[in-house]
Parts: structure tokens; C-alpha cells; sequence
């Protein structure tokens, strides 16, 4: 279980960076990194959730406008002073870092980095995010290809480290924060768009993850740090129940998804 979460977490957050790549001349080393991410996850576990960058990446083709205020405030990092808070936004902002990759944001990618690096020292994980890093990615942020080596693999020696330390609730909520955060932008574009379609089809495809995330949460289900999204995830899956990725969700469906979402993402950045 603990193996499981961790190297979701790798393989999000390290996919989510791949997605600051882009143009022809990058297209070949961005597919062969984030390949080289995929086969490791592969030959260990089998992933059972959508990346935030692949979330996002369906967003940037449905034609979503990219809308930083949606995102969660970088002020706010500061605020963050439990260990469940500060794994929780971990996963919010890195899949705020998501949607500024993909839409080749670079002022808010560096403000999404650094936040990322706040939370990750303040989980104590040693050495792999530290202020060289982030000055390395600041510089290289004109060479994708670089950007997509640096971050991929400070992330992924970040995961390493909280898989040796035996996070495995850490990771868990790293999980379920991005995952919220790709759904609550996801729903906010999809109202704003007047419930267009396209954006609709997006929400109803996470059914499967919603009930993984379920599934996990239930077993932690004496413990107080997983409380904070427990309840939201057992609404996810009795909701997604009733709903076929290949027919999509209703008005009504989205309404009831985005408001409970946005109660607990709410909670969750404070």
C-alpha cells in the first residue's frame, strides 16, 4: 500500500513537469522521459489513477481557457503548519503546477515551484529541493528539455526519500489533494464554459479514480489526518456510481460534484 502511494506520487508529480515541454524539437526527449517514468511505475505497480497533468492536458484540448485565479494562492503557503496540511497543498499546488506547465505559464511554474519547495522542506524531506535546484530551473526555464530533467528528478528523489521514510499516509494526502484540485479546476472551467460538453466528459472520466481514492481512504479509516477528505471521497464514489464515462454527467451531477469539492478543497487551503 505504502509502495503504492509513494510512486503514484512520483509518477504525478514527475508527469506533471514532462508537461512543461513543448515545440518539435523537444517532442522526442520530453516522450522518452516521461516513458522512462512510466516503465519504472510499470514494472512495480500497477497506477491506478489519471496524473494531474494528464487532467490538465485534457483541459488545454477541450479549448479550457487557462484562469490563474482558480488556482490556490501562493500567499497562502505560509499558513500551512501540520504535517497533513502541508502534504494536502503539496498536492494542490503541484497540480496547480500542472495547469501552469501545460499551458506554458513560466511565471506561475516558478511561483508554484517555490511554494512546492516550502511544503516539501517542511515535510523534512532532505536535500532534493533545495534552493540550488530552484534557481537551476529558473534559469533553465527557456530549455525545456532541461526544465523536464531537473524537476522530474528532484521530485522523483523526493518521493524516494518519503518511500524510504515509510510516509505512506503523507503520500496518500499528496494524492488526494492533487486529485481534488484537478476536479475542482476541472468543474470551475466546465461552469464557467456553460457546461460545455467537452468538460463534462473530463469529470465523468474520473469515476475510477474516485473510487481508488475511496478505497485507499477507507482504509485509514480511524485516522484523523485522513478524516479531512475521507468524507469527500465516499461522496465521490456513491456519486460516480451512478455515472457512465461513456455517456457523461448531467448539470445536476457537476453541480452536486463542484459544490462538495469546493466545500473540502476550501477546508484543505484555508
Amino acid at each position: 500500500m505504502k509502495n503504492i502511494l509513494n510512486i503514484l506520487c512520483i509518477a504525478m508529480l514527475a508527469t506533471t513537469i514532462v508537461a512543461c515541454s513543448s515545440g518539435k524539437k523537444s517532442d522526442e526527449a520530453e516522450k522518452a522521459t516521461l516513458e522512462n517514468v512510466k516503465e519504472k511505475v510499470k514494472k512495480e505497480f500497477e497506477y491506478p489513477i489519471p496524473t494531474s497533468f494528464e487532467v490538465t492536458e485534457l483541459l488545454q484540448d477541450a479549448g479550457a481557457a487557462f484562469v490563474w485565479d482558480i488556482t490556490n494562492p501562493i500567499d497562502n503557503v505560509d499558513k500551512y503548519e501540520t504535517q497533513r496540511d502541508k502534504a494536502l497543498n503539496l498536492g494542490i499546488y503541484g497540480a496547480d503546477l500542472s495547469y501552469a506547465c501545460t499551458y506554458n505559464s513560466q511565471e506561475e511554474t516558478m511561483q508554484m515551484l517555490k511554494a512546492s519547495k516550502v511544503l516539501i522542506d517542511g515535510l523534512s524531506i532532505p536535500g532534493v529541493f533545495d534552493d540550488d535546484m530552484v534557481a537551476r530551473v529558473e534559469k533553465n526555464l527557456d530549455n525545456k528539455d532541461s526544465l523536464i530533467l531537473i524537476v522530474t528528478k528532484s521530485f522523483y528523489n523526493t518521493y524516494t526519500e518519503l518511500n524510504k521514510a515509510g510516509q505512506d499516509k503523507m503520500s496518500f494526502l499528496v494524492v488526494a489533494g492533487s486529485w481534488i484540485e484537478g476536479i475542482y479546476i476541472t468543474c470551475q472551467l466546465a461552469i464557467s464554459s456553460d457546461y460545455d460538453p467537452r468538460m463534462l466528459n473530463i469529470v465523468a472520466e474520473q469515476k475510477k479514480s474516485a473510487i481508488k481514492l475511496a478505497e485507499f481512504a477507507s482504509k485509514y479509516a480511524e485516522d484523523p489526518d485522513i478524516e479531512s477528505v475521507r468524507p469527500l471521497l465516499e461522496f465521490m464514489k456513491i456519486i460516480y456510481e451512478g455515472v457512465d464515462p461513456a455517456i457523461g454527467i448531467t448539470k445536476g451531477q457537476l453541480d452536486d460534484i463542484s459544490s462538495n469539492v469546493e466545500s473540502t478543497r476550501n477546508e484543505i487551503i484555508g
